[in-house]
């Protein structure tokens, strides 16, 4: 953790938000979106729609960026679950993508605007606690995403080692028994979470296969140009690659476009993560092999319901696993038609 604070430090900005700019917020500068408010109430007996001095429950949640495979899913979870109990939702979104400073700034403005509730990112554990710890003395709900912390409420999120896992044993069944010489690749290279599902993958794919190799561990700053980019330059270095994996959905993009780019569909193995649409896409053309989803409209529709049921009294799991699959080319349109991505 203290590694990427020294990141932010060192290079100044790198992971995620900025301040809100919609009903119930003051001078921002970063993106936000909000959702209305429809009465509903709660088994409690106070609505759940309003605070306790009767005023609508304003929650804040907090994302790297606006729309994408995974973090647009989140927001349409976050804003129905928000719409459903009549809370006044407000997802935030950086500036510029996969920003930290911009993430610490955005939760202060969060608490500043009178949040009730707040579903953090909790991406640095020494960097944010003051804002956690001050979020509590205010009386704020704390359910985190993606992430634990000893100063939440209660967390909702992927299990690192499983997501792990499940990318090992998505390679190793595409794979067959063609050599596997794969390269990772992650948001950022700083990114404690990310580095835990790599190591569980590195960990897992070593007992499935002991013949296999990872060649590199790149990140890409969320962008599929620099996957491809960098996966190109791998290649050349390291001609013997033959698969990559991804930890951030624009990985798993940037891979299928150098493989269509480079016509070696049929010999170099993709395992995406998420199931944007676009993803999907890529696995049905024969460009990705196939990808490992995790649940992203659950983690924004259950976080709010959880975070609900807290402020309610209720007991609820500290910890909340919203699951992985994997999703392989014959799984796609009855995966698309569940999830409600259209693929045209």
């Amino acid at each position: 953790m203290k590694k990427t604070l020294a990141l932010i430090l060192a290079l100044s900005m790198v992971f995620m938000l900025a301040a809100c700019g919609s009903a119930g917020s003051s001078g921002s500068t970063g993106s936000s979106s909000s959702t209305p408010a429809s009465p509903s109430q709660s088994s409690g007996g106070t609505p759940s729609g309003s605070a306790a001095d009767g005023e609508k429950v304003i929650c804040y949640s907090f994302g790297p960026m606006t729309g994408g495979a995974a973090w647009g899913q989140f927001e349409k979870g976050f804003n129905q679950a928000c719409e459903e109990l009549g809370w006044e939702g407000h997802y935030l979104a950086p500036t510029a993508d996969n920003n930290m400073s911009e993430l610490m700034n955005l939760h202060e403005t969060a608490m500043t605007n009178g949040a009730n509730v707040m579903l953090p990112i909790v991406v640095d554990h020494d960097a944010m606690a003051d804002i956690l710890i001050n979020a509590r003395k205010q009386g704020i709900v704390l359910y985190g995403v993606a992430a634990s912390d000893d100063n939440l409420d209660g967390f909702i999120g992927t299990d690192t080692v499983n997501l792990g896992y499940n990318v090992a044993e998505a390679l190793v069944k595409v794979a067959g028994d063609s050599p596997i010489n794969v390269v990772t690749m992650q948001s950022l290279l700083s990114t404690q979470q990310q580095n835990e599902q790599v190591d569980a993958f590195v960990e897992h794919l070593a007992e499935l296969r002991p013949d296999a190799v990872v060649v590199s561990r790149e990140e890409c700053n969320s962008s599929a140009q620099t996957a491809q980019d960098k996966l190109s330059a791998v290649c050349i270095a390291h001609p013997e690659t033959n698969a990559l994996v991804s930890f951030d959905s624009y990985a798993g993009l940037g891979a299928a476009s150098y493989c269509a780019a480079e016509g070696i569909e049929d010999d170099f193995f993709v395992i995406g993560i998420d199931d944007a649409a676009e993803i999907l896409l890529a696995i049905k053309d024969g460009s990705m092999d196939a990808t490992v989803a995790q649940m992203w409209y659950k983690m924004g529709y259950e976080g709010v319901m959880n975070a609900n049921k807290i402020r309610n009294g209720e007991e609820v799991p500290f910890s909340t696993d919203a699951g992985t699959a994997i999703v392989m080319p014959e799984d796609v349109d009855e995966w698309a038609a569940q999830v409600g991505a259209d693929l045209g």
